[in-house]
């Protein structure tokens, strides 16, 4: 394991990546699987689903 991981190392690695992507990465693209959307971080669209901030 890593003792320590810094910012020019994470630089590196994001570098390396775009040349040879991770081959689970490579796998999904080729099969066709695609990540899963992450949450909206929209709280305003949030609160408007609940006009007087009640949940019913």
């Amino acid at each position: 394991m890593l003792d320590q991981v810094d910012v020019p190392f994470l630089e590196a690695l994001g570098r390396a990546w775009a040349d040879c992507p991770p081959l689970r990465r490579m796998v999904a693209v080729y099969l066709g699987i695609k990540p899963k959307e992450k949450p909206s971080k929209d709280f305003h669209a949030l609160l408007a689903m609940f006009p007087g901030g009640v949940i019913r």
